[in-house]
């Protein structure tokens, strides 16, 4: 195709950050979203938990997520997603809290110290105080998703980046691949919201590899899958071991279990988010470990659920000295980079509930970058109708694929012995 389609901002990534960021600048500016499998973002990986900041180690970070939950408890509210399916637990033990519970009165993050609910037995974890975080959101992440990107979706379009054209320190064309048909769009300012993708993305700008390989880390996110009418409607934190909640139809629930290794096994640079990261079974085994350590009569309770993982990958950014974002020790817990393009901008939130943060930092650079110039495209600019109507979106935790097991045959196909 040889028209060029002028728009005044295109953003790559359709994920959850990517149509935050269109919600933050529509109908101010014309945009344009590509994605090459909407529905399909690195999001829907998300378990649907959100802190309200008390697990942060820089008292900013943990006003900031505080000031998250609150918006998205509201935006959850009007959107008729529930935002607190259940209340969070948390095991926490003294090192830990030496590093954040200062921060707690500092940021306004209500708490209260409370026993673990009666399934658990906090005795048999390592030493630990119990409290409640009332102001956590636990929720369905595609539903919120959906609620996000339902008006949007006429400019949403299935798409990749196949090359920018640069000059005078700038992105002055980008050509992208439409369901193999060239594209050719003539943005004033192009955003990057890919997540594990942006690192790709960044390489066609002809930045040094090093750069590359520096502007993010993914790593592997195990979630470790019971379902059944036995499964507690509790959600929390024992000491390294997320147990979220989700209801299913006709009376079965959800755990999801995701275990944070002390070490994480990052990848740097660019990283192919359509293969996921091979299982880790001494992973599923130690997350085995620490909830039967902490469950009540654990090995009666495992025989009535029916087991599965899923896989996928986590980014995290580096912050600005270097240092992982994911510590949550730096003030602001998300990354924005030019590289030195001055029509450039590539973001990374920390974490899914960081979307909104982001669109009003990225908003207020295309604002002081740009008045609008162009009208939003039309049919007759030749882009395809947007991908995005239509399009189905699930959690991949909720996805037909997986494949489940009785008990007796997952723990033996982990390799786990009580």
């Amino acid at each position: 195709m040889s028209q060029e389609i002028p728009v005044d901002v295109l953003i790559l990534g359709g994920g959850i950050q990517g149509v935050t960021l269109m919600r933050e600048l529509m109908p101010e500016y014309s945009v344009v979203l590509v994605d090459d499998e909407f529905g399909d973002a690195e999001s829907l990986h998300f378990h649907g938990y959100f802190s309200s900041g008390w697990n942060a180690a820089n008292p900013l970070a943990a006003e900031i997520y505080r000031c998250a939950a609150q918006r998205w408890h509201k935006e959850l509210a009007t959107s008729g997603v529930n935002s607190r399916i259940t209340d969070f637990h948390a095991a926490l033990t003294p090192d830990f809290l030496s590093t954040v519970e200062d921060n707690w009165a500092r940021a306004a993050i209500p708490f209260e110290e409370v026993e673990l609910p009666e399934i658990f037995d906090p005795d048999n974890l390592p030493s630990n105080r119990r409290f409640r975080f009332p102001d956590d959101l636990i929720f369905d992440g595609a539903a919120a998703y959906r609620s996000v990107s339902e008006p949007l979706r006429k400019q949403i379009y299935r798409g990749r980046l196949a090359s920018f054209q640069l000059g005078g320190a700038g992105i002055e064309q980008v050509t992208l691949d439409m369901d193999g048909r060239s594209c050719e769009l003539k943005p004033e300012l192009v955003i990057s919201a890919c997540g594990a993708g942006n690192a790709e993305v960044i390489r066609h700008l002809g930045v040094a590899e090093e750069q590359i390989q520096n502007a993010q880390l993914v790593r592997p996110l195990h979630m470790l899958l019971a379902r059944g009418p036995n499964i507690p409607p509790v959600s929390a934190l024992l000491i390294d071991l997320v147990v979220m909640y989700h209801p299913l139809e006709d009376g079965e629930g959800l755990w999801i279990l995701t275990l944070n290794p002390e070490v994480p096994k990052f990848k740097a640079g660019v990283v192919d988010m359509c293969i996921p990261p091979e299982i880790e079974n001494d992973l599923l085994c130690a997350s085995f470990e620490r909830l039967s350590s902490a469950m009540v009569a654990f090995e009666a309770w495992a025989q009535g659920c029916q087991w599965s993982v899923y896989a996928g990958w986590k980014t995290d950014a580096p912050g600005p000295d270097g240092d992982l974002l994911v510590g949550l020790d730096y003030p602001t817990p998300y990354q924005l980079d030019d590289y030195g393009v001055k029509n450039f901008l590539a973001v990374w939130p920390n974490h899914w509930g960081l979307a909104a943060n982001v669109a009003d930092d990225a908003g207020n650079w295309v604002r002081s970058k740009l008045k609008s110039r162009h009208p939003q495209p039309g049919a007759d600019s030749g882009l395809s109708p947007g991908s995005g109507v239509g399009h189905p979106i699930e959690n991949k935790w909720q996805s037909d694929k997986l494949n489940w097991l009785c008990w007796e045959d997952f723990a033996r196909k982990v390799g786990y012995h009580h």
